[in-house]
């Protein structure tokens, strides 16, 4: 979608959604079966930084930072659901106005133990990871860019597969809820992982030859303990055989790498506060293969690629001082490499202040600075072109306005 088609669908979307954005909308199909229920989001961000580009040209204050969806979701037998969702967005560089599938799923409950969904579904993973278009399940504008990269939603948000849920009772003792998934996940040629790519190779002279589809499987798991609301969480899986390759006259290099990740979180809400943790690692290990052409004919060179492990945190807490306002306040570290951790390049330390305002019942707008030391997260070499990293500390304010129905 060009900038063009961008400013009508917001000419004529927004105000659409706001005309009907009390409540859902219901569509009967047959008097036989249930209703289809619609909902609706749109939301417009501005980013503005200090010193660094960072999800955009933010030094200039970047409009790119967009969420549009609509979804649909009906109950057509006893305990069977069907829902989809279509979703666009655009954050700097990434995704760029393109519409995609975001979920198309139908799952069945045999009973609180156990049920099964399959499709195109929601990876479950910590907090944030399946609601993160939810803009009205939080107080912050943007969520800790360590472990809920507003970027890389194509590489972790959904899957082609299926799962196994369920929530079994422990009496006084609380309750285990889980989610046993695995399908296949599906990277976009325009999304996080490839922009990080061609980030890296940014000015070598190399082209970028896109990602593969490749396979993952985890569990989420959420123990609500007998203290009313207090829960804590564990989640893991795998990634196997992400393929990418880059290509200069004469030469291809394939690169294959796997990937084992982890996440614990605790929650605890009472009264009107909220109080967060949130931990998260992964690993990345695999081999290249360089196909050089030769006088005599093609050549192969593999070597192990090494590993390289990540590590990030955040502690929050937010308050809801009334039906129309609402602050929140996290500290946020990300370390993209653990063995890489001196220089200001290799690390993105955060703390941020969030407000938030419900004007209507649909429609929230909020406000938010952060204070940056490091530029770890950064991951745009072609917006940042010739600016000198150094140690010193920025700022960048976000602002975001969010119309549902």
């Amino acid at each position: 979608m060009n900038s063009k088609t961008h400013k009508l669908v917001w000419s004529v979307g927004v105000p659409c959604l706001a005309a009907c954005a009390v409540q859902a909308y219901d569509l009967n199909l047959s008097s036989n079966l249930p209703p289809v229920t619609f909902h609706g989001f749109a939301s417009q961000g501005l980013l503005l930084s200090s010193d660094y580009n960072y999800l955009g040209n933010t030094t200039q204050g970047s409009l790119n930072f967009t969420e549009l969806g609509l979804n649909a979701s009906i109950n057509p037998f006893p305990r069977t659901r069907i829902s989809v969702q279509g979703f666009d967005f655009d954050v700097g560089n990434v995704n760029e106005y393109d519409p995609f599938l975001d979920y198309a799923q139908i799952e069945y409950t045999f009973n609180d133990d156990i049920g099964i969904r399959a499709g195109r579904i929601r990876r479950p993973g910590g907090i944030y990871n399946h609601i993160q278009d939810v803009d009205l399940a939080r107080t912050s504008v943007l969520l800790p860019q360590g472990v809920y990269d507003s970027r890389w939603r194509d590489f972790y948000c959904s899957i082609d597969g299926g799962e196994v849920f369920g929530s079994i009772s422990l009496q006084k003792a609380g309750s285990i809820s889980y989610e046993v998934y695995a399908g296949m996940l599906n990277p976009a040629g325009n999304g996080g992982v490839a922009r990080s790519i061609e980030s890296g190779i940014y000015g070598s002279g190399l082209t970028f030859g896109g990602v593969d589809q490749c396979p993952i499987f985890g569990a989420q798991l959420w123990y609500n303990t007998p203290l009313d609301g207090l829960r804590a969480g564990f989640s893991g899986g795998f990634v196997s055989d992400v393929e990418y390759s880059v290509a200069s006259p004469g030469m291809t290099i394939d690169t294959v790498i796997n990937i084992p990740f982890l996440q614990g979180s605790l929650e605890y809400v009472w009264k009107s506060w909220t109080f967060q943790a949130e931990y998260f690692t992964l690993n990345t290990s695999g081999n290249t293969y360089a196909h050089v052409m030769t006088p005599f004919g093609p050549l192969t060179i593999s070597q192990t690629s090494g590993s390289n492990q990540k590590e990030a945190w955040y502690v929050g807490a937010s308050h809801r001082f009334n039906k129309w306002a609402e602050a929140g306040v996290y500290y946020t570290e990300d370390y993209e490499n653990t063995e890489l951790t001196g220089n200001s390049k290799d690390f993105q330390k955060d703390l941020a202040l969030s407000l938030r305002f419900d004007l209507t019942d649909w429609w929230i707008f909020k406000v938010e600075g952060h204070y940056i030391h490091g530029t770890g997260l950064i991951n745009d070499n072609a917006a940042n072109s010739g600016m000198t990293y150094d140690d010193r500390g920025w700022f960048m304010l976000a602002l975001k306005s969010t119309v549902s129905f």
